[in-house]
């Protein structure tokens, strides 16, 4: 048989973000895949350095992470974009001129702006501090590199000229609504850190099976012809993809690996 490359999001496709738990029918489905013979890799928007131990211990091959510009591949860096000090420096002073909170990542410390946004990133830390990381500081200068952003909102921001800024300057706008947006590269995706692992193993791209939930998504979705949505997804992906599975809380990744048959 053909190797097959398996690409999975985490929040709200691998991990319930109700309950946060994995479910075991997830769990037994990716190791049954492995030992059939596929490449399992996690594709998410964290950064590494906020992939929990308990997504490491489900013993991936690899990690695409911070929407296609972090690929680690048995512990060691396979792809990096790093964004230029200078570029950092600019993308923070325009939020501060545009009242944005700015959130960037990177690998092993993250740095968070507050002040603009009433609220802005306590949600975000909470769910970070209750997994364990403690690695994200204030802000307070603008010597730091980053791989991607995180933005925080609301009515008072002047998202337009935000945005427009971030076109010019080459980054892609990825609202996740609800005032949260990511701020990526246009060199980097989800899709463009497929196509850097499917050639590491030569796999051709219609070999390749994608599962994710929301937006930051898309770029995968659209890339990959066997492109599922959860059922607990964004509804107005549906059109994009191949198939629409069931709930996480209902074995909807096992369901639908069985489907493919990738699984018995």
């Amino acid at each position: 048989m053909k190797k097959k490359c398996l690409f999975f999001d985490i929040d709200g496709t691998l991990v319930d973000e109700h309950t946060h738990q994995i479910p075991q029918s997830t769990i037994e489905a990716l190791h049954e895949a492995r030992r059939n013979g596929s490449v399992v890799f996690i594709n998410t928007g964290r950064p590494y350095s906020h992939v929990s131990d308990r997504i490491k211990e489900l013993n991936f091959d690899g990690y695409c992470c911070g929407c296609g510009t972090e690929i680690m591949v048995q512990g060691k860096a396979l792809y990096r974009h790093q964004i230029p000090q200078a570029v950092c420096q600019k993308i923070k002073e325009k939020a501060d001129v545009c009242e944005i909170d700015l959130f960037g990542e990177n690998t092993p410390t993250c740095y968070v702006s507050l002040g603009h946004v009433k609220n802005g990133f306590v949600k975000s830390m909470e769910i970070l501090s209750n997994e364990g990381f403690n690695n994200i500081v204030p802000w307070i200068d603008h010597e730091s590199e980053f791989v991607k952003f995180c933005i925080a909102y609301d009515d008072h921001s002047n998202l337009e000229e935000f945005r427009q800024f971030l076109t010019e300057m080459h980054f892609e706008f990825i609202d996740r609504f609800n005032g949260f947006a990511e701020i990526v590269p246009q060199a980097c995706s989800k899709a463009t850190a497929i196509d850097v692992v499917r050639q590491k193993y030569n796999v051709e791209l219609q070999d390749c099976y994608v599962f994710g939930d929301s937006t930051n998504d898309l770029p995968m979705l659209k890339h990959v012809p066997h492109s599922v949505l959860m059922g607990n997804g964004t509804m107005s992906l549906k059109p994009l993809v191949e198939k629409v599975t069931d709930r996480i809380d209902q074995d909807g990744i096992a369901k639908a690996m069985k489907e493919y048959g990738l699984i018995r």
